[in-house]
């Protein structure tokens, strides 16, 4: 809840002045730097959209802008008038966030950038606050008077598991995955009989089960993804698959109006497509949601930048990937052929710059126009599971003596480092020997691990943990990829290519958000932000010591008013967590000050506001 006293602080709309935030004395600012800001400020003519994005400032809700003409009335310190219209609520657990929204350009879409406007900061007076320490109160009672939230016990760390993030497809071996309809039936959008119905399948017809859930398989069958109940299919070998005529299932709901299509993304269609490169020959062209120049604009390119062609490569519009960029140009404005591809493969992939994206892909509606990808998919999640979850995709593929293939054949080696190679990490070093960094005995192995047997240059990468001394393996044995339990007779160890836990708290930018949505504990209202550096200017004497004892860091040192937010407290502001370490005479109630390296950063941050949340 807002308290009283902040309404009124807000009403006045009160300077926004730095203040001082370890305990000793201040120096006030040079009185010359202060008029020359004001003068600054006083002299602005900005639009609410102007000075918000000027300044970072939020608007708190229940509050609007004084305006003269149209403009933000600017007050001497730099901080906006304000006025109430109504009793504040407590902004709910979300930070609004800008939104860009693309500008449509005229036909044809290749278009002259025009020069960026150029952003002037105005820089907000410091006049510190001499510094005192607090007296010695009692936070319950002050906080009975004032209702202000007290805050009695916090967390001192929180780990949390490192995901993989990904919108693309991934190829999964077709081996023991096919299955017969026992009867005609219809393939669901949900696991229910009264959902709709994406396609229908024919007594004998084939599909591929991708992922089993309580009674029901979600099935692939042609280009029809969705649901059928176990009992309406039987499984079928791969040897008993290939003696028959597939029959797959008929369309009834096309794919991008399917809620079943990307349940789960595994296929057994290639899903990495060749590569077929393209440069962009306009000054700006614009990447569309589909074949037309009204449609959205999903991605922009500038004169220059490499695009790969998924589809439709003889059309007069091509579908495109460039970056995390998917969707259609008109093919005139794409330079392609001998010449580019032997620049490109001269100069490298890597040296080009691609689209810059304009909508989240996910948002994008030609995301899904087709299936493949210049790169691999990969299975999102907590990592150990995802990379249980893409292993496990490819078991009953043929293992095969130096084979290379995840879905036609590959050998013990080459399985375990091509599924690590998917999310980016080396089982090898550049001399082709098991990595060194991260060796843990079996005993010890968690499941997403590599399983390794052998010792020095004779050590060989054997298969994937799963947990429960098993792991997924190409097995020479078996002549196939499956799961076996790890031989502990032979000399063994376990590798830890990557950290499944990060400290998230202490991160140095300050504008990085490092909270997940599960840290957001106790809402404590909407706070004043300013900011300070550890300069005598700041605070009296540049010793970079705390009220609290702790030496100040970027990142994570907070001045606050100790019976509001306890020292020690972890609050999250922004999506950033921060560390209540300092106060400062000038820092009272709802009023925190982050730090910063150095004293004109802590000017052009000047003044702003946010709901702040204790961290769970």
């Amino acid at each position: 809840m807002i308290r009283k006293e902040w309404k009124r602080m807000l009403a006045l709309s009160m300077a926004c002045t730095m203040t001082v935030s370890m305990a000793v004395p201040a120096v006030a600012a040079q009185e010359g730097e202060t008029s020359l800001q004001t003068a600054e400020a006083a002299e602005l003519q900005e639009t609410p959209e102007q000075f918000e994005a000027r300044t970072g400032y939020h608007l708190p809700d229940g509050y609007t802008y004084v305006l003269n003409n149209g403009f933000v009335i600017i007050q001497a310190d730099g901080s906006p008038q304000i006025t109430p219209v109504a009793t504040p609520e407590p902004t709910p657990e979300e930070t609004p966030t800008p939104t860009v929204t693309p500008t449509p350009s005229a036909t044809p879409d290749v278009t002259t950038p025009t020069p960026a406007p150029t952003e002037t900061t105005t820089q907000p007076s410091a006049t510190p606050e001499a510094t005192t320490t607090p007296e010695a109160a009692d936070p319950a009672q002050e906080a009975e008077a004032e209702n202000i939230p007290v805050i009695t016990a916090f967390p001192q760390s929180v780990e949390v598991p490192v995901t993989v993030e990904d919108y693309r497809f991934w190829t999964v071996s077709a081996s023991k995955k096919a299955a017969q309809a026992k009867a005609n039936l219809e393939i669901k959008e949900e696991m229910s009989e009264d959902s709709r119905s994406v396609g229908s399948l024919e007594e004998g017809g084939i599909c591929y089960i991708l992922k089993k859930e309580e009674g029901w398989y979600y099935v692939e069958s042609g280009n029809v993804r969705g649901f059928v109940e176990k009992k309406a299919v039987k499984k079928i070998g791969d040897k008993n698959e290939a003696l028959l005529t597939p029959v797959y299932a008929v369309e009834m709901i096309a794919p991008a109006e399917n809620q079943a299509y990307t349940y789960y993304r595994a296929t057994i269609q290639q899903t990495e497509a060749k590569k077929s490169y393209a440069l962009c020959k306009g000054d700006e062209l614009n990447i569309r949601a589909d074949k037309n120049t009204d449609s959205e604009i999903v991605g922009t390119m500038k004169k220059g930048n490499l695009c790969y062609i998924l589809a439709d490569e003889t059309e007069e519009w091509v579908y495109v990937e460039s970056g995390e960029v998917r969707g259609f140009v008109k093919k005139e404005y794409l330079q392609t052929g001998k010449k580019v591809n032997k620049k490109v493969k001269k100069t490298g992939e890597d040296q080009f710059t691609q689209a810059v994206a304009q909508v989240d892909p996910k948002e994008n509606p030609a995301l899904y126009y087709t299936i493949t990808s210049v790169k691999a998919g990969i299975p999102d999640g907590a990592i150990r599971d995802s990379i249980v979850d893409y292993a496990n995709g490819f078991l009953g593929t043929v293992w095969e003596k130096e084979g290379t293939s995840l879905c036609e054949g590959i050998d013990t080696k080459e399985f375990a480092e091509q599924i690590y190679e998917a999310y980016g990490y080396d089982v090898t070093d550049k001399d082709g020997n098991v990595q060194e960094q991260g060796k843990v005995s079996v005993d010890q192995a968690k499941p997403g691990d590599v399983i390794c047997y052998g010792s020095g240059e004779e050590a060989s990468a054997a298969g994937i943990y799963v947990g429960d001394g098993k792991m997924v393996q190409a097995s020479e044995t078996r002549g196939k990829v499956a799961t076996v339990k790890v031989d502990t007779t032979q000399e063994s160890f376990a590798l830890e290519l990557f950290e499944d836990t990060k400290v998230i708290a202490g991160s140095k930018n300050i504008s990085e958000v490092n909270a997940t949505e599960a840290m957001y504990g106790q809402d404590l209202g909407l706070f004043k932000l300013t900011y300070y550096c550890a300069c005598a200017k700041c605070c009296g004497k540049a010793t970079g010591i705390t009220a609290s004892g702790a030496r100040v860091a970027e990142g994570e040192t907070i001045a606050v008013d100790p019976s509001v937010i306890p020292y020690g407290t972890k609050v999250i502001i922004n999506g950033h967590i921060f560390t209540a370490q300092d106060c400062g005479s000038g820092v009272k109630e709802n009023h925190i000050d982050i730090y910063v390296d150095d004293h004109e950063r802590a000017l052009a941050l000047g003044c702003n506001y946010a709901d702040v949340h204790l961290m769970k």
